[in-house]
């Protein structure tokens, strides 16, 4: 399914000591090859009795070599159930209330299949655990409760108990899709792990985790590496990120309660992280993170939902563009908002911050730095000290909206600053004009400029090398 995202771009022109203000729609086609849907298979947690095999659980190995549904019952001790089928078949195994005590192994090894399916049938309470470290028994490194190596479906609306002092909780090394049930996660590794994809439309999720909570990592293959999430209730407490996906982070609904905390096994504690791409289309977020709450080595989008985001670090980040459309934001941070370019359309934005509310530095090449606010309400409260509400090593541009600002210093700029329409206040006061920290005084005034670094002709030289325009970069 093919998402877009439609971003307004401006860029300011300097010609002849006159400023123009262009906008550009610029269309950006996004996700075409990632699958951000949900079969109808995927959401099916029925089975059929007639024609199922049943499996009381014991003190041996349970092997399936062929395709079908198994409905699981009872106790297994010190064993496993390993799934090996044709890489065209398909498995269904129904969890009907089954305690597994694997021992020195994963509970369910998943070896070969086309897809399998674990359904946790209704008014069920299933558990897993594990005694420690693993002694394998083929060449794969087998590390969690449960692990596959074929594409993963769990469905239905029972309880699933995952319990690891050193392993991971869920492992998928194709696709892992979770459409529904109740997980009560506590690991020491990963909690749920897909590496090419991790698609969750509905559940309900308590994860305690040394490492990520929600991962996908697959760097390799072009279309892979994302998460999708369109809904559920997820409480995360992690070790390590929060939410991780390699190439894409898409989250269209939910609830978040997210946690993360420092541990000695890893280097990055962010509440939801993207290498690539974060967008944030709706839910509700309560961050609580030892670093950067959403971070992307990119580009950043939210387009609605509510988040209340306590950092120690920047509640938002993107090396990029932090876009925001719309929405209730509610930071209480080191730093606010940080990228290279960041762009307020729409929403609420509040922001309490001990160094600066919105810094726009250069940290992609793609964009002079920049921060331009078009609409919606901004209130910031800034920290005593060195601090700046907002601040850019380029250009700051209002167009509209209303801005609150309560410091010592309201705006700091390299470059210029335009001021073409909106309401700014200032400690209580309405201003009619952008001031400049850094020049202690006038900065730039209803478009005009007068800065130290000019060429004398009235067009922008330093640091853009002279050519007399600046703004988004491609």
């Amino acid at each position: 399914m093919m998402k877009k995202i439609f971003m307004t771009m401006t860029i300011l022109l300097l010609l002849c000591g006159c400023s123009t203000v262009i906008s550009v729609n610029e269309t950006e086609e996004d996700n075409t090859a990632s699958n951000l849907s949900f079969s109808e298979k995927d959401l099916d947690a029925s089975y059929s009795v007639n024609g199922s095999t049943y499996i009381e659980l014991g003190n041996e190995d349970v092997y399936i070599t062929k395709a079908g549904t198994y409905i699981l019952e009872g106790t297994l001790n010190d064993a496993s159930i390993i799934v090996e089928v044709s890489k065209d078949d398909k498995v269904q195994l129904v969890l009907d209330g089954v305690t597994i005590e694997s021992g020195d192994f994963a509970g369910i090894y998943i070896i070969e299949a086309d897809e399998v399916t674990i359904t946790l049938a209704e008014g069920t309470v299933n558990t897993i655990s594990d005694s420690g470290s693993y002694t394998q028994i083929d060449s794969n490194s087998v590390d969690a409760l449960i692990f596959s190596k074929a594409d993963l479906v769990i469905n239905g609306s029972g309880t699933l108990n995952l319990g690891s002092d050193v392993n991971h909780g869920i492992v998928s090394k194709d696709d892992l899709i979770i459409a529904g049930g109740t997980y009560n996660i506590d690991v020491a590794g990963q909690g749920i792990s897909g590496k090419d994809c991790l698609k969750i439309s509905d559940g309900e999720f308590h994860i305690v985790s040394g490492k990520d909570a929600l991962k996908s990592d697959n760097s390799e293959d072009e279309d892979r590496g994302y998460i999708y999430i369109t809904g559920g209730t997820f409480d995360i407490t992690s070790g390590a990120d929060g939410i991780y996906g390699y190439r894409l982070v898409r989250i269209e609904g939910g609830d978040y309660t997210i946690t993360t905390n420092k541990s000695s096994s890893a280097d990055s504690y962010k509440a939801i992280k993207s290498d690539l791409k974060i967008e944030i289309v709706d839910g509700t977020f309560v961050i609580d993170s030892a670093d950067d709450g959403i971070h992307s080595d990119t580009d950043i989008l939210i387009s609605g939902g509510y988040l209340k985001i306590d950092s120690s670090d920047d509640a938002i980040h993107a090396d990029g563009m932090v876009q925001i459309d719309a929405g209730t934001i509610e930071i209480d941070a080191y730093e606010g908002i940080e990228g290279t370019y960041i762009q307020i359309n729409d929403g609420t934005v509040t922001i309490y911050a001990t160094d600066d509310g919105i810094n726009a530095g250069q940290k992609s090449n793609l964009y002079t730095p920049t921060v331009e606010i078009n609409g919606g309400t901004l209130t910031i409260s800034m920290g005593q000290g060195d601090t700046d509400a907002i601040d850019s090593n380029g250009v700051i541009i209002v167009n509209g909206g209303m801005i609150d600002i309560t410091a010592q210093s309201a705006f700091d700029y390299d470059q210029s600053a335009q001021y073409n329409g909106g309401t700014i206040i200032i400690n209580g006061t309405q201003v009619d004009e952008i001031t400049n920290q850094m020049m202690g005084g006038m900065g730039g005034f209803g478009g005009q400029m007068s800065q130290p670094g000019t060429d004398g002709s009235g067009q922008w030289g330093g640091p853009m090398g002279g050519n007399g325009s600046f703004g988004p970069r491609h």
